[in-house]
């Protein structure tokens, strides 16, 4: 039997957000991970459409995720400002 069959969601959660925390170049502290079986939904609020990337393709690293189901929306603050101009 496979051992990453038996993780829990908390487990998965907790995984695919340590590997989210440690991408270079995004924040992902508006980052989200809700987990449903094996499939990892992403919610919440990137910069650029290359962090979203960056972030679903390291939710599909983690052991136990099988799909990842992205809901994070752009926000273009490259340097973290309000969206005020």
């Amino acid at each position: 039997m496979n051992p990453t069959a038996d993780k829990t969601a908390a487990e998965l959660e907790r995984q695919v957000s340590e590997r989210l925390a440690n991408l270079p170049d995004v924040d992902a502290s508006m980052i989200e991970p809700h987990v449903e079986g094996t499939r990892v939904i992403l919610e919440g609020s990137v910069d650029t459409v290359f962090s979203a990337r960056k972030a679903v393709l390291s939710a599909e690293t983690v052991d136990g995720v099988h799909d990842v189901e992205s809901h994070l929306t752009l926000t273009g603050n490259k340097d973290g400002a309000s969206g005020r101009h």
